[in-house]
């Protein structure tokens, strides 16, 4: 895999120099929201992973190990390699109409659309963070008051299109992991491209934390996310919440 070496030391160390880091690799990384570009003076630089690059590269070790091309391809097939050759598309799901087309298609699957979909003003949009809620989408529909939902996984093209949706009617909500980092992305890239799209917080979600959140999560994200806060209510109550448990949250949990 190209720039194999660069990805695996910024997994190691979390950060590099911004100049030993390649261009076109500084894009595909931005292009899929796994790094953010800290600026320490007027020539330097840092390029910071954040919590989902861990996801997302979580085997990349094997692909350096493999010394044969059935390990290769295997450690290959448990790596999201879109961010090296990302699919500039969406991946939805769901349990409505779209262009005369019924969802689900499938059990247990997602679907990936090149273009944009037309929907209708009735569908209520819910951004989801992880790709295994995308697809087991129908275990999360009893959370959400509406007949017709279209789930859509977090990716560089579905910025794009909730943003195109700011004179539309549609309902958004975003439903991502309830820790720092998750709550970092919403405020982040999610509220920026479009201020109508609300963030779902379950009533209960301080019991959730409290009974089923994780404090390795918190203490992962604590040093680069402590700071974080907000002006929105609910928002700051969340980050208030996880502060009080020190535990995180991921969003698998309700699938």
């Amino acid at each position: 895999m190209k720039h194999l070496k660069t990805l695996l030391k910024l997994k190691e160390y979390g950060e590099l120099n911004y100049s030993t880091v390649p261009k076109t690799l500084i894009t595909l990384l931005k292009d899929e929201m796994l790094i953010d570009i800290i600026t320490l003076s007027s020539k330097r630089k840092r390029v910071v992973v954040k919590e989902q690059f861990y996801k997302v590269y979580k085997d990349i070790e094997n692909i350096y190990d493999a010394t044969t091309r059935k390990e290769l391809i295997h450690a290959n097939t448990h790596t999201k390699a879109k961010a090296i050759a990302p699919q500039d598309g969406l991946y939805i799901n769901g349990n409505c109409e779209i262009e005369n087309v019924k969802l689900p298609l499938f059990n247990n699957s997602a679907i990936f659309l090149k273009e944009f979909p037309k929907i209708s003003k009735d569908i209520l949009i819910i951004g989801v963070e992880n790709f295994e809620n995308l697809v087991y989408f129908q275990s999360q529909v009893k959370f959400f008051q509406n007949k017709n939902i279209l789930f859509v996984y977090r990716n560089s093209s579905m910025l794009r299109w909730f943003e195109s949706f700011k004179n539309l009617e549609n309902e958004i909500i975003y439903f991502g992991d309830f820790d720092l980092a998750g709550v970092d992305i919403y405020l982040n890239e999610i509220l920026p491209r479009n201020k109508n799209i609300s963030f779902y917080i379950p009533k209960n979600i301080e019991k959730l934390i409290e009974q089923h959140g994780t404090n390795e999560l918190y203490k992962n994200q604590l040093n680069r996310y402590k700071n974080i806060s907000s002006t929105i209510k609910s928002i700051q109550n969340l980050i208030d919440t996880i502060h009080k448990n020190q535990k995180g949250l991921e969003q698998e949990f309700f699938i």
